[in-house]
């Protein structure tokens, strides 16, 4: 998921504004789909795009101890065990202390990459 190639709605979710139903975004569509599957199976999400202050910060409440995704109308997504999110970025320009202090954060220089 490039999460800057979509809007903030269409990634984790938002209020249509004809019918005013909740609709989830991709993200919290996917993560759901993972709390489904109780199985030993690992559930790799990959977030590979530019950090941006919008779309990282609402990623904390995954990212601390609780585990657990807040989205805008009030439900809460458990992230389990089995799920691993990896943030493939050029910078961590845009990421504030507390996003970066919840990562592990392996550095790969462009000329280790060839």
């Amino acid at each position: 998921i490039n999460p800057k190639s979509i809007t903030i709605g269409q990634l984790y979710g938002e209020v249509d504004k004809i019918s005013q139903d909740w609709k989830d975004g991709i993200l919290a569509t996917v993560l759901r789909e993972c709390t489904k599957d109780l199985t030993e199976t690992k559930h790799w999400l990959l977030l590979d795009g530019p950090v941006d202050a919008m779309w990282i910060e609402s990623m904390n409440t995954v990212l601390d101890d609780n585990k657990i995704l807040t989205l805008a109308n009030n439900d809460r997504i458990p992230m389990l065990d089995s799920t691993r999110l990896t943030f493939e970025v050029e910078n961590l320009n845009n990421a504030s202390p507390a996003t970066v202090s919840r990562c592990g954060i392996i550095y790969v220089s462009a000329a280790d990459l060839g």
